[in-house]
């Protein structure tokens, strides 16, 4: 079942829960904590490794990657990120290097290369 809000969709499929933003999605503080509280109630206690598709998204705030990398890694066994343009790995690289994730996290330009790396977590 595909569930949402207005910032992205989300389902579990294989144990692994996927989510993807929305096209053109912009997100500051206040989105990134709705996403947050919409994905955890939808998680309902379980955690599971978590593959973000950030490819439609248009920008984060650093205020909204450094609570997604606090707080966004509740509930995650591990998160892997697919991106595909330039502008994307640059924010990834900012993530990881300035908000130091709580889980094993790593980018992805192909999301059979993020499964491979999720399923080590499942």
């Amino acid at each position: 079942m595909i569930k949402g809000d207005k910032y992205a969709h989300f389902w579990i499929e294989e144990g692994i829960l996927n989510f993807v933003y929305k096209p053109n999605t912009v997100l500051d503080l206040e989105a990134a904590k709705a996403v947050v509280k919409t994905r955890i109630r939808f998680q309902n206690g379980i955690s599971y490794p978590i593959l973000c598709d950030v490819r439609q998204l248009k920008t984060a705030s650093k205020a909204a990657r450094e609570y997604l990398a606090e707080n966004g890694c509740l509930k995650a066994l591990a998160v892997a990120i697919v991106m595909e343009n330039a502008y994307a790995g640059t924010l990834y690289k900012a993530y990881i290097k300035i908000s130091n994730p709580s889980v094993p996290t790593k980018g992805f330009n192909t999301i059979s290369e993020a499964l491979g790396f999720l399923n080590h977590y499942k």
